[in-house]
C-alpha cells in the first residue's frame, strides 16, 4: 500500500484512454470509469470464435460459416470499441508490458467464463523472428501467459511463423486468407492428440491467422484445438 502510495507520488499515473489522473491502490492504467465501459462478450455468441451474436439464434457466425475453421469453440473476451482498441494498441505497439496487471484483473472479471481452459495447453500466435527482435515482445505470448495465471495449464510455443507476411491490417478477407497461406509450420515433429490446445491471439477479425495455425495443428494429429482473443474485431 505504502509502495503505491509513494509511485503515484513520484510516478503519477493516467489513464491511457481518456487520460484522467488514477489514484486507486490497484496498480492499472485503466481507471475505474474506463473499466467499467469495457462491453464483454455475454450472452449468445458464436461457438467458434466467440463474437457475441445478441439475439439471433443461430450458434454460429456468418463469419464463421465462410472460414470453415479447423478450431472448435472459442472465446474472445471483449468487443473492439475505442477503450479496448486502445488498451490493445498500447499493449501491442507501445511496450505494454506494464499493462500486464490491467490484463490479469480483465481476466479475473471473466473468471467463470473461463473455467473451461483449465489445464489446457496455451498456443501462442507466433511473430515472424525479425518482427519479435524489432517490437521486442510477443503480445500474445504475454495473453497467454496470463491466462496459464488464471487457469493453470501450460503453454507450448508449439508453432513458428516461416513468412514474414505483411500486416493483416489493411487488407480484404481474402487477402487476408491468402496473406498467412503455409505461413506457420510445427517447432517439433509430433504432438499430443489428447491434450486441448488453445491458441492464443490478441483480435479476432476474419479469423484467417487463427484458422491458419489451426490447419498446421490440426494436419500434425490435434483432435481437440480451440481458440482465445481478447476482442473480436
Amino acid at each position: 500500500m505504502v509502495k503505491h502510495l509513494l509511485l503515484d507520488i513520484f510516478f503519477p499515473r493516467f489513464c491511457l484512454v481518456c487520460g484522467s489522473r488514477i489514484l486507486n491502490k490497484t496498480p492499472m492504467y485503466l481507471c475505474e470509469n474506463c473499466f467499467q465501459k469495457i462491453v464483454f462478450n455475454h450472452g449468445h455468441c458464436c461457438y467458434h470464435c466467440g463474437r457475441a451474436m445478441g439475439t439471433e439464434r443461430e450458434s454460429i457466425c456468418m463469419n464463421c460459416i465462410e472460414l470453415k475453421p479447423y478450431f472448435k469453440e472459442g472465446i474472445s473476451l471483449f468487443a473492439f470499441n475505442l477503450i479496448e482498441r486502445s488498451f490493445i494498441h498500447a499493449l501491442k505497439y507501445k511496450h505494454g508490458s506494464y499493462l500486464k496487471k490491467d490484463l490479469h484483473l480483465l481476466l479475473q472479471h471473466e473468471a467463470d467464463r473461463l473455467k473451461s481452459l483449465k489445464n489446457v495447453s496455451f498456443v501462442p500466435v507466433p511473430l515472424h523472428f525479425w518482427r519479435q527482435w524489432k517490437r521486442g515482445y510477443n503480445q500474445s505470448e504475454w495473453i497467454a501467459k496470463a491466462l496459464q495465471r488464471c487457469c493453470g495449464g501450460e503453454i507450448l510455443p508449439l508453432l513458428k511463423r516461416k513468412v514474414n507476411t505483411p500486416s493483416q491490417t489493411s487488407l480484404t478477407r481474402s487477402e487476408r486468407k491468402k496473406n498467412v497461406e503455409n505461413a506457420f509450420t510445427l517447432t517439433q515433429k509430433t504432438i499430443d492428440p489428447q491434450k486441448t490446445y488453445v491458441l492464443v491471439d490478441d483480435v479476432f477479425t476474419t479469423g484467417a491467422t487463427l484458422n491458419a495455425c489451426a490447419k498446421v495443428l490440426h494436419e500434425k494429429g490435434a483432435q481437440c484445438i480451440r481458440v482465445f482473443t481478447l476482442a473480436h474485431g
